[in-house]
């Protein structure tokens, strides 16, 4: 909670303005039956939908209010199911159990996870419960909460149907070939997390995508995506050497702080082993094969810190009674910085050029700073305000959420090169609006204006832009 009441009224995270806000909006503008039947008709995991569909119907709060409710319910979630797991998954009593939420809490990748990555949050936290009744010896009660607790993480997350078909075809293989036994329900639920996978990947059930006057965006991530060359979203990569030093410094970055404490604590529990082999593939096939890996491998990167932080707590344990002191205190230095450093600053750790457009210098900004969210506001209500018959309104991704909240008067949509504006088909509008940086504000500069774009109205670092045509 501290992190949300830092940020007063103003949202924390990418996809909470980009996507989760926005989706609010909708269905309490529509209605819940068109938002909930046009998620499943794009094939995205719908669990989180469902929720952020419950709070939006009974609450009718501000958008903003119900995405920053939802911000530490989800990690309180996680924090529950990780003691969970300790307790009944890997027998450790309460005081361990206690610490591995303790350690985890404070560590900043767990923080980066409830900034905005909701789905990813809920299907984590439901699958850590439902691996806390994986064992050889479960009876139906226990085989019924594993199946029901996986069945939910399908349905949370992508990603996590990915994890959990690969982490139960690996503990099925371990059952047949260590235990000569054959372990169905294994079988069965990685054989459901791979249908699952295959459907949101719309390899089951092609997905057409929806008309746009806009040029379609740079080709993006199919089953397998060619990170070399690429220019999307955090994938920047001119050359196969940019792509090797991100991820190498990415999970340098990630796990320096706990590595000498995980490797300290490592455990060959089959659970975690299994776990931590799917996450590693799919973190770092990509250095196998740049041209052809595994996608969002951030993601899976930063997944993989949660079995090390579980072998972290273990090599804690393992310390003298002044090196715990002085663990605990380092990470809750972290934790602290990482939370409330101000106005865009940041320990100098958390800035480092390779990792920024992963991981966020802190927790206090949102696709724009803090200080700038009213300039954004001002900007788009003025775009609202016009009132002009047959316009339209591009805004820059980063913009794009901001605009779905507060333009009602005309149709946006959302542009990430301004190639697209300048190769789409707008001349069925008479005027065509841009919502952008200012240009020398956020790095931003004329040449990544669409063509003929001409300042209408600024505030602060924001700027509203007319196509002249």
């Amino acid at each position: 909670m501290i992190p949300e009441l830092l940020a007063g009224p103003w949202p924390l995270g990418f996809d909470t303005v980009w996507v989760y806000a926005p989706f609010v909006k909708d269905v309490e503008a529509h209605g819940v039956a068109p938002l909930l039947t046009k998620t499943v008709g794009e094939q995205n995991a719908p669990l989180m939908y469902v929720l952020l569909t419950l709070a939006a119907s009974f609450t009718r709060a501000a958008p903003f209010a119900i995405t920053k409710a939802f911000a530490p319910i989800l990690y309180a979630f996680l924090g529950f199911s990780l003691y969970y797991f300790a307790r009944l998954g890997l027998h450790w009593d309460q005081k361990k159990s206690l610490l591995l939420v303790l350690v985890s809490t404070l560590y900043f990748v767990p923080l980066r996870f409830s900034w905005d990555m909701y789905k990813n949050t809920l299907g984590l936290s439901l699958f850590f419960l439902g691996l806390s009744h994986a064992n050889p010896s479960s009876d139906n009660r226990r085989m019924g909460l594993l199946a029901g607790f996986l069945v939910l993480s399908l349905l949370s997350s992508e990603l996590m149907a990915a994890l959990v078909a690969g982490t139960f075809g690996l503990l099925f293989l371990w059952a047949r070939l260590q235990q000569r036994r054959w372990d169905w329900l294994a079988s069965a639920l990685s054989a459901a997390g791979l249908i699952v996978t295959m459907f949101y990947l719309h390899m089951i059930v092609p997905l057409a995508l929806p008309v746009s006057p806009l040029a379609a965006p740079p080709a993006t991530s199919g089953f397998l995506y060619n990170y070399v060359g690429s220019n999307v979203d955090v994938y920047m990569y001119p050359s196969i050497a940019d792509v090797y030093a991100s991820v190498l410094l990415l999970a340098g970055f990630l796990f320096a702080p706990i590595l000498p404490l995980a490797a300290l604590g490592f455990s060959r529990e089959r659970r975690l082993m299994a776990v931590s082999i799917v996450l590693a593939i799919g973190s770092f096939s990509i250095l196998v094969s740049p041209f052809a890996a595994l996608p969002a491998w951030h993601r899976w990167l930063y997944m993989l810190v949660f079995p090390g932080l579980i072998f972290a707590t273990i090599g804690f344990l393992r310390l003298s009674r002044r090196a715990r002191i002085v663990a605990i205190a380092a990470l809750l230095f972290l934790g602290v910085a990482y939370i409330g450093a101000p106005g865009g600053t940041s320990l100098p750790y958390y800035g480092t050029s390779y990792t920024l457009r992963y991981v966020p210098p802190s927790l206090m900004r949102n696709t724009v700073l803090l200080p700038d969210c009213p300039d954004v506001v001002r900007a788009a209500t003025w775009i609202d305000d016009q009132q002009v018959p047959e316009a339209v309104l591009v805004a820059n991704i980063w913009f794009v959420g901001w605009a779905k909240l507060y333009v009602d008067t005309m149709t946006v949509y959302g542009f990430a090169d301004p190639a697209q504006v300048d190769n789409g088909n707008l001349t069925m509008y008479d005027k065509v609006y841009v919502l952008d940086w200012a240009v020398g504000q956020g790095g931003f500069q004329q040449r990544l204006l669409p063509d003929g774009a001409v300042e209408v109205f600024d505030s602060g670092r924001i700027a509203v832009y007319e196509i002249i045509r």
